[in-house]
């Protein structure tokens, strides 16, 4: 409380108490914003986690193993596989989550530092477990609830301040935040238990091993000792203290499938996943020095994609032919092989090993833009001959679309192919699509220029005033 100095008897403070008193309130001011901001960044650490800003990585062969992986579980745990979304993410730790509902999304790193593909699918197992539990919309409310006595707390505490009891109301707001803390933490910890549980019922249900995630949880529990900036974000995120992975060995002890082990042909699948993640999202001479002494299957595909990266045709179309007279039914090799050609100006010569692709692997929408993108390049040296080449690849790009409808690189390709046909105003309407798709403001330009041609009533054109309202909105 302020008291007035009898120094001073017009009632106003000397320069000294003035001071004193602006620098404690301010101290008070910061301790409160940052208890403030702690409640905030607690409700805000259940929100989900922005995919895109991470890097998504799109690749046909890696998306199909892991729906693969995750079919049997999904169905065992009553989902319909087609409803659950399980994306790549470009990211070297070891992690995975679920956002949006039911998507799932897979570190780059989980795969790569994976032995064997039921560390992988142990890890699907548990991920699917918060999906059945409702725990991404259960914890928003968790969050909630836990803010209630840390917010009535810091009131309080700022009340006692105003009133002069300073440490009286940094107790308060200190023991508020404790308080919500410790609630939100138990929660997460149920949350993680269910998810366990979850984990061993749909193993077990699907006759695979727990051993997988077993020995990486008790890999994770290692680095418990370890400072959080060496920590993989799965063992930040979740509470991995050695009770926990005692629950899963005790779970999993009288499993009949506990010496389960990966068929060959997915540890194959598996290991060529590694090698092509290696291959392009390392640099080539680390990929070149990482499988120079190896000569398997695996070996060879990364360096054909590092040779290939380092703009070395040659060298990579010699190590990708030995790989399809071995393997003439694999499609991600010719998918490889119609990519070298289309990047390296030679998109005409990728025509063929794209449609080969398409036929071992029909209905793979990259496959379909993949050979779109390679006629779209023949058909831009005009005439009337390549205006059926155009249309041919407009007619994949729409194919792939009905198969992934929010797929902007699509839109894209499809915007160059009706520009190359003089069709100006379905362009415009393909790159507000493409645009809209990653919520760009340049959306709207290119809606309001289509829209000024299109046919009224037709499909593009409605698809454009949806996109024109729902800026608007």
């Amino acid at each position: 409380m302020m008291k007035r100095n009898r120094a001073d008897p017009a009632g106003g403070e000397s320069s000294q108490t003035k001071a004193l008193i602006c620098q404690q309130s301010e101290s008070m001011m910061r301790q409160i914003l940052q208890n403030c901001f702690f409640l905030w960044l607690l409700c805000f650490s259940l929100l989900p986690a922005s995919a895109t800003a991470r890097g998504l990585v799109r690749d046909a062969e890696i998306e199909l193993l892991l729906r693969d992986y995750s079919r049997p579980l999904l169905l065992a745990a009553g989902l319909e596989p087609s409803r659950i979304g399980i994306s790549l993410i470009n990211d070297r730790n070891l992690n995975a989550f679920v956002t949006n509902g039911q998507n799932i999304y897979v570190h780059t790193g989980l795969i790569i530092q994976a032995k064997e593909p039921n560390m992988v699918i142990g890890v699907l197992a548990h991920e699917i477990g918060h999906i059945t539990g409702g725990h991404l919309a259960r914890g928003a409310e968790a969050a909630a609830t836990a803010q209630r006595p840390a917010l009535i707390a810091t009131i309080l505490g700022m009340t006692s301040i105003l009133a002069g009891a300073a440490d009286l109301g940094m107790a308060l707001i200190t023991g508020g935040q404790q308080l919500a803390i410790g609630n939100f933490l138990s929660y997460s910890r149920g949350q993680e238990a269910a998810a366990d549980n979850t984990a061993l019922q749909l193993l077990e249900a699907t006759e695979q091993s727990a051993e997988g995630i077993i020995g990486m949880m008790d890999s994770l529990a290692n680095q418990e000792i370890l400072s959080e900036v060496y920590q993989d974000p799965y063992a930040r995120s979740h509470p991995m203290s050695r009770d926990r992975v005692k629950a899963y060995q005790n779970g999993a002890s009288a499993s009949p499938f506990r010496d389960a082990r990966d068929p060959e042909e997915r540890v194959f699948r598996h290991r060529m996943a590694q090698a092509k993640i290696f291959g392009f999202l390392d640099s080539p001479n680390t990929t070149l020095r990482r499988f120079r002494n190896k000569d398997d299957q695996p070996a060879r595909y990364a360096r054909a994609i590092a040779y290939y990266r380092q703009g070395l045709r040659g060298k990579a179309m010699g190590e990708l032919s030995s790989l399809i007279a071995e393997m003439p039914n694999n499609p991600w090799l010719y998918e490889l092989e119609g990519q070298i050609y289309h990047e390296t100006g030679l998109a005409d010569k990728g025509i063929a090993p794209y449609e080969k692709a398409i036929a071992l692997r029909p209905n793979e929408p990259l496959l379909l833009i993949g050979l779109a993108s390679c006629l779209l390049s023949k058909g831009a040296a005009g005439g009337a001959a390549n205006q059926a080449v155009n249309q041919k690849a407009i007619d994949h790009l729409r194919a792939a679309l009905r198969l992934d409808p929010l797929n902007g690189p699509a839109y894209l390709q499809m915007s160059k192919g009706y520009g190359q046909l003089g069709e100006i105003a379905l362009a415009q309407w393909a790159l507000a699509e493409y645009y809209a798709a990653g919520g760009h403001p340049e959306a709207r330009r290119h809606a309001r220029r289509a829209i000024e041609g299109l046919p009224k009533g037709s499909v593009e054109y409605i698809r454009t005033v949806d996109i024109l309202s729902a800026i608007e909105r």
